[in-house]
């Protein structure tokens, strides 16, 4: 019996998943920004659950997907104190409210954080691993 490859190749930096496959699942490395700063980290999406963090936040939260667009919350909590990692809100703690659209292995959303609402948030997804 031969064995018959997978007709679709797997996501990668070069080439994202298929439109069709835009699904809000899996690992995703997030970076992020306010206009005071950027920062980067990890973000695992599954199932209507966000889990992730950064050497010096976690991130935990839930989302909603309906086709391409999205919508959810993240709280982000700081779990070690490092003054090389500031916050990008100015608070260790912060509930961020957001919405996007996933295209491909990316996913791009804006935001606010509740503690900072006229503080702005974008973020970039680029997916990792499913």
């Amino acid at each position: 019996m031969q064995h018959q490859a997978n007709s679709q190749p797997a996501a990668s930096a070069d080439r994202p998943l298929a439109p069709e496959a835009a699904l809000l699942q899996g690992l995703y490395k997030v970076e992020f920004e306010t206009p005071r700063g950027k920062a980067l980290g990890v973000i695992n999406a599954e199932n209507g659950k966000l889990r992730g963090g950064s050497s010096a936040f976690a991130y935990i939260g839930t989302y909603t997907q309906n086709g391409q667009s999205f919508a959810g919350s993240v709280s982000s909590v700081r779990h070690t104190p490092d003054s090389d990692h500031p916050s990008v809100f100015g608070f260790d703690e912060v509930m961020i409210n957001f919405n996007g659209t996933v295209k491909g292995g990316f996913a791009i959303c804006e935001g606010t954080a509740a503690e900072f609402p006229s503080l702005a948030f974008k973020a970039v997804l680029t997916r990792v691993a499913d």
